[in-house]
């Protein structure tokens, strides 16, 4: 039974909870402020009063790798250092109420989500927005009524990636740094609390109808769907061993999904008084639960370290204890090498039955008498055991029939020497039978095999090769040809053909050949994969693969050749045509260069230097898949250059900027609020030709003279 400790109780509700990279814990709550904790310890590092930080407050989040906390209250968001509580930054914002708020790891960026459905990226240390990553709920006809309730509800972070969830289930997924390769998964109709990056392929999305979907990033929809034991599925969290999850909801139970073979594993793996409001990991990783009855609680998970343990100190019962108490630990390494040192002693206890010495047998296995998952496993062999004698009868008659079905009724059977000289008996007759069948004497293979008629477990391979003797030699000849066409078919038509060693044996090197090709593409060795894909090209089972492949090894065959010439705009078009090129060492060299320019160019746009912003992109500006971005920056450091100026009260140079404005990027939003400030302000009216009261296209603005010169 896993362990709870109680840590810490709030005296109003936990707001935030977030384990930092130090592995404190930074929580808020909605009334008493907030606090560091060690969860070691179950006490208050350092008690953060903040001023602002309460009743109003709308959202919150602490970075796990820098000592800030960030909130709202309502639309002005408050930057705050925690080791002394002073202010970093205060940013009014004009996008609607905001209800969400991150920090993106390692990086000067956050995130936040508004009632209105808008997902706009900040910099802790800027004075305004950076941009407005994307907006849920929009409108495809102006005359349809405003969306009610919409709303910003999750994000989650894999490397260069963000994924966010609004309105009617819709998920956004882009790059951050560029805001390229931007797409929409199809909604699902319902509210999606939790999103979480099982991998660079795979998307987790919790809902509120209690459904965990696995969206394939690659197809771009949802894979499989998961059904919990609740509903509202607040926390997706990835476990020690990768192929598990662990999920919270509207519920007091914590359950385990297995998403590897895409099934629900363990129903209650916890269970509490109240509701689980947060659930998380720590560095050593033991879990911390946050409770909506405001207590968090910290359980020692057991761990592969634990298993070593008990295998170095031949302690299995202990090890098998620790196995039945936490289904992920199934199939670790560790796990298997129990198995292993299990299957030795049992081996042993049926020697010595077979030599009559149960006393020995049960000696061996007194050990595993009280282990859940072995009790009907060890009773079984002392059971089997009173049946050997007349199995050994039966063996020296050659009366494998009824052999063989004594042996299936007591699988402990199969592990004496008689079994097992059975098998090489019938494995020489099958084989020699084989070969009677290629020479055409049925009859003999028939006359061959005939003492393995009755036996059950034989059936389907008798059946195989003296009814369908025709078939069979076609998928011999066809497997060993390769001829894949074939295969398939035969498969389709006889599954007992998917059984044979050749072909098993056959498909793991078919995925061999994939990866290979993967790696190939990975490191950048073009040639090497081109060949090895034309090499399997007759390979129908993965022509769909291969071909996905050789799209890749192209593109990395281009985007290498533009490197080369120094075009470096083409660089960034290629990397962003395909998601499949993230793991290409040169994709990364770039990426980074693009993260430091765009640093820069943020800093520019900040002062309001819209020509060093242009000169620092140079021919980069003209990037295609990014302009999006590069317009974010110029616009912002035109909206920070007439903000400045008017608050000098300097309104003929602001009214210059913003006609300037208004001819390269036309009247969008954020300059009729801007205009709106400057008529207030200065008492004037600002006067608009017909051409300049228009709305422009969002990368019309590379098109603009100024831009262009």
């Amino acid at each position: 039974m896993l362990i709870k400790h109680s840590c810490y109780k709030a005296r109003s509700t936990i707001t935030a909870f977030t384990l930092r990279d130090d592995d404190t814990i930074a929580l808020s709550t909605a009334v008493h402020g907030a606090k560091i904790f060690s969860h070691q310890k179950c006490s208050a590092v350092k008690n953060l009063s903040i001023e602002s930080l309460g009743q109003k407050t709308t959202a919150v989040s602490f970075s796990q790798d820098s000592n800030l906390l960030a909130f709202a209250n309502d639309n002005i968001i408050y930057i705050i250092n925690t080791q002394n509580k002073l202010l970093v930054q205060k940013i009014r914002t004009y996008e609607g109420t905001i209800q969400l708020i991150e920090f993106v790891p390692n990086s000067k960026y956050f995130v936040t989500g508004t009632k209105d459905g808008r997902v706009m990226q900040y910099r802790y240390d800027g004075r305004a927005g950076l941009s407005r990553l994307c907006s849920f709920g929009q409108l495809e006809k102006k005359n349809t009524r405003a969306i009610k309730n919409n709303y910003v509800s999750a994000f989650a972070f894999y490397d260069n990636l963000l994924a966010c969830s609004g309105y009617g289930g819709s998920i956004t997924i882009l790059k951050i740094h560029s805001l390229a390769s931007k797409y929409t998964i199809p909604p699902c109709s319902l509210r999606i609390n939790a999103l979480c990056f099982f991998d660079k392929e795979k998307l987790l999305s919790g809902g509120v109808d209690g459904l965990l979907h696995i969206h394939s990033l690659k197809h771009k929809q949802i894979e499989t769907s998961i059904s919990t034991p609740f509903t509202n599925i607040k926390k997706i969290l990835i476990m020690p061993n990768p192929q598990y999850v662990m999920l919270s909801g509207a519920s007091e139970q914590l359950c385990i999904i297995d998403i590897k073979n895409t099934k629900l594993v363990s129903p209650s793996y916890l269970t509490f008084k109240h509701n689980v409001l947060n659930i998380t990991l720590t560095q050593k990783d033991n879990l911390l639960v946050v409770l909506e009855s405001k207590e968090f609680f910290k359980v020692e998970l057991p761990k592969v370290e634990h298993l070593k343990s008990f295998i170095l100190s031949g302690d299995l019962d202990k090890a098998y204890a620790l196995i039945d108490m936490d289904p992920m630990l199934k199939d670790t390494r560790e796990h298997k090498r129990v198995e292993v040192m299990y299957a030795k002693l049992y081996t042993q206890a049926i020697e010595a039955l077979i030599n009559s010495n149960t006393k020995e047998a049960r000696m061996l296995m007194r050990k595993f008498k009280d282990v859940k998952s072995k009790k009907d496993d060890i009773n079984s062999i002392f059971k089997a055991f009173e049946f050997y004698p007349r199995f050994n009868t039966l063996y020296l008659e050659k009366k494998y029939a009824l052999s063989y079905a004594l042996a299936e009724k007591h699988p402990a059977l199969k592990y004496t020497k008689q079994y097992k000289k059975m098998e090489e008996v019938f494995k020489e007759a099958y084989a020699f039978a084989q070969k009677q069948i290629l020479l055409g004497r049925h009859d003999v293979a028939k006359e061959i095999l005939g003492v393995y008629a009755t036996v059950l477990s034989k059936k389907p391979m008798l059946h195989l090769i003296l009814k369908q003797n025709e078939e069979f030699i076609d998928f011999l000849k066809a497997i060993n040809d390769k001829n894949f066409t074939t295969i398939e078919k035969l498969v389709k038509k006889n599954e007992i053909f998917s059984q044979i060693p050749t072909y098993i044996a056959l498909n793991k090197s078919i995925q061999v050949t994939l990866d290979t090709i993967q790696n190939y593409i990975n490191k950048g060795e073009v040639r090497s994969a081109i060949e090895t894909i034309k090499m399997h090209l007759q390979t129908t089972s993965i022509k769909e693969e291969l071909q996905d492949l050789y799209k890749d090894a192209k593109l990395v065959q281009k985007l290498q050749e533009s490197y080369k010439n120094n075009d470096f705009k083409s660089c960034y078009e290629i990397i962003d045509s395909s998601n499949n090129l993230y793991a290409l060492e040169l994709s990364k060299l770039l990426e980074d260069h693009w993260i430091k320019l765009v640093s820069e160019c943020e800093e520019y746009a900040f002062r309001g230097e819209f020509s060093s912003i242009k000169k620092k992109f140079g021919e980069l500006i003209g990037i295609q898949t990014r302009l999006e971005k590069i317009g974010d920056l110029l616009r912002l450091s035109f909206h920070i250059k007439i903000k400045a100026l008017l608050s000098k009260k300097s309104f003929k140079n602001s009214e210059n900027i913003i006609y300037s404005y208004i001819d390269i990027f036309g009247t969008d939003s954020e300059m009729l609020l801007i205009m709106r400030t400057y008529e207030r302000v200065s008492g004037k009216d600002l006067a608009l030709t017909l051409n300049q009261d228009i709305r422009k296209e969002r990368d019309s603005w590379l098109n603009s003279p100024i831009v262009r010169s």
